[in-house]
C-alpha cells in the first residue's frame, strides 16, 4: 500500500470531518487511497476504518472492471443499499492519485444530499 503525503492526509481529514458534520444520519466517513490505505476517518467506533477502506477499494476495482467491460465510462459512485442503511462511495482523483471517499448512512438519508456533499469533498481535497 502506498504511503500518502502529509498534505493529502490533512486534506482528507478535513474533508472527512466536514462530510460527517454536514450529513445528518452519517454513521461513518472513510477516505482511502485506491489501494486501501486509510487516509482519514471519522464516525462511530464500532466500524473498523481500515477494514472498510480495504473492502470499498475492492468494490471500486470491481466497479471499474464492470464499467470498462460494458463501456459505460469511468465509475464515479457506488451505492450499497441494505435493510438498515447505505454505503455510498465516490471514486475521485486527488492531486493525481485515485481516492475513494465512503459515507455510511442511515436509511433515512437522501442519496442526492450525500452525492452532493461527496462532490464538495472532492473539490475541497483538490485546492486550486
Amino acid at each position: 500500500m502506498s504511503n500518502p503525503n502529509p498534505s493529502l492526509s490533512e486534506n482528507a481529514r478535513q474533508a472527512a470531518q466536514a462530510l460527517f458534520a454536514e450529513v445528518n444520519g452519517a454513521r461513518a466517513v472513510v477516505i482511502a487511497t485506491a489501494d486501501g490505505f486509510d487516509l482519514a476517518h471519522v464516525g462511530h467506533p464500532v466500524i473498523d476504518p481500515a477494514n472498510l477502506a480495504a473492502m470499498v477499494t475492492s468494490f471500486s476495482a470491481l466497479d471499474a472492471a464492470a464499467s470498462r467491460e460494458t463501456g459505460i465510462g469511468t465509475p464515479r459512485c457506488l451505492v450499497i443499499e441494505a435493510s438498515e442503511g447505505r454505503l455510498v462511495a465516490r471514486c475521485m482523483r486527488v492531486r493525481g492519485q485515485a481516492v475513494v471517499a465512503v459515507v455510511l448512512i442511515d436509511k433515512s438519508v437522501m442519496l442526492g444530499l450525500v452525492r452532493s456533499r461527496l462532490a464538495v469533498a472532492e473539490r475541497l481535497m483538490n485546492p486550486a
